[in-house]
């Protein structure tokens, strides 16, 4: 039985092909401006979208983006592998044995840097209108997401804005980063729980705690001996005729397919399973820099893109933003993330200088807090202003991040301006 005729593979290349070249094009210009990538990938959707096409010229926007099932279910499966593969890749950018490793200062950043958004965003949110909640929330799961939501950082931006800097072998660079790394591992499994809660439903307690424990087994040997277990991969297959990298790439997309499908049976979404694939990679020895950027550029100019794209043409940014609930999600998410990273680092005895720029670094949200926005907005844990709001709030951290950071580097006398030439 065929549920796809000619006309909708011919309509589904052009839609690929117009998303794919306006949102790299978008990206490549935002990131000569220094502007990470994703803003214009969004802007992208939001142009094509109903948000700018739809008024302009909505017969146009219908006849590319139709609302037909097909179409849709094409489009977001395309959608859905962007999302898995940036999880993949913002994996690379943990190594949990290095977090591990670096100290106290470094677990007191990452853990509080969670906990104080939590804190202070749950009161707040709790107080927001009901009207504001998806079909699926409730007074608990609705104002539990949105403070997750806002202590998740977005490390890619981190690791980028710190190596556009000149400062990513510094020491305060690799604080920064063994606290994000620590951050996401902790902020991912708080928002695996959120899930668990909005997806549960009719579960027993013991059934829910049966299904949480299994959860936190998997995460315990992924990080234990998950990249052991991907070294002696790696070497297995570098010791066959198949040609590298391409062989080494096709096994870390495998194991991130794999630990996609393992979480996704738990019950847990899928996205936690290819993360945790990203940290065995970004912790195994044998997979290089060199190879983890071969894959990540592949993900990136494909997938990553056309994920972006998409969410602009599912939602109506102007119809959706609403001033009070962005502004307050901004605010509680970036000033949040700041107040907890510089409280982490000034409990582990850093200085002042130092702990303010831990707090700058932990600001972007990114690529992380848009991923979890569109997971509940699919869950229907919250509605589209929420959305809307989150993305915003991603990216204004996010184009924020990399110019205070820099102030505060020089402060610090690491930025490139005390780089010596000689």
């Amino acid at each position: 039985m065929h549920y796809l005729n000619e006309s909708h593979i011919l309509l589904f290349i052009v839609q690929i092909l117009v998303l794919l070249g306006v949102a790299r094009t978008l990206g490549v210009i935002c990131e000569s401006l220094k502007i990470p990538a994703l803003a214009g990938e969004i802007l992208a959707g939001v142009i094509l979208g109903p948000t700018l096409l739809g008024r302009v010229s909505p017969d146009l926007q219908n006849m590319l983006f139709p609302d037909s099932e097909p179409q849709y279910i094409m489009l977001e499966t395309v959608s859905w592998l962007g999302v898995f593969f940036l999880l993949l890749s913002s994996g690379f950018h943990v190594n949990v044995g290095h977090a591990l490793r670096s100290g106290r200062s470094s677990i007191l950043i990452g853990i509080v840097g969670v906990l104080f958004p939590i804190a202070i965003g749950y009161p707040i949110f709790s107080a927001y209108d009901p009207i504001y909640w998806g079909e699926a929330a409730t007074g608990i799961t609705f104002p539990l997401f949105l403070s997750v939501a806002c202590s998740i950082t977005a490390i890619s931006v981190v690791a980028r804005a710190l190596g556009d800097l000149g400062i990513s072998k510094t020491p305060q660079a690799s604080l920064a980063l063994s606290a994000c790394a620590i951050n996401d591992i902790f902020g991912w499994l708080l928002f695996t729980v959120v899930i668990s809660l909005v997806t549960a439903h009719e579960m027993s307690f013991i059934d829910l705690g049966g299904r949480a424990l299994l959860v936190i087994v998997f995460i315990v040997i992924s990080i234990a001996v998950g990249a052991k277990v991907l070294n002696f991969a790696i070497k297995r297959v570098e010791a066959t005729s198949l040609p590298q990298p391409a062989a080494a790439q096709t096994l870390i997309v495998s194991v991130g397919l794999l630990c996609g499908a393992i979480t996704q049976w738990m019950g847990i979404h899928a996205i936690l399973g290819f993360f945790l694939a990203g940290t065995m990679a970004g912790s195994a020895k044998r997979v290089t820099e060199d190879l983890r950027n071969s894959v990540s550029d592949t993900l990136h100019a494909i997938f990553v893109p056309l994920f972006f794209a998409t969410l602009g043409i599912k939602i109506d940014f102007l119809a959706g933003l609403e001033l009070w609930p962005t502004l307050i999600f901004c605010m509680v998410a970036i000033l949040g993330k700041f107040g907890g990273a510089w409280l982490g680092a000034k409990l582990g005895k850093q200085s002042q200088q130092t702990s303010i720029l831990m707090g700058l670094i932990f600001i972007p949200g990114g690529a992380m807090e848009i991923v979890v926005a569109t997971l509940a907005i699919e869950l229907q844990l919250i509605g589209q202003a929420i959305f809307v709001a989150i993305v915003f709030s991603a990216l204004l951290s996010s184009i924020l991040a990399g110019p205070l950071i820099g102030i505060q580097a020089r402060r610090l006398g690491i930025g490139k301006k005390e780089v010596n030439p000689g």
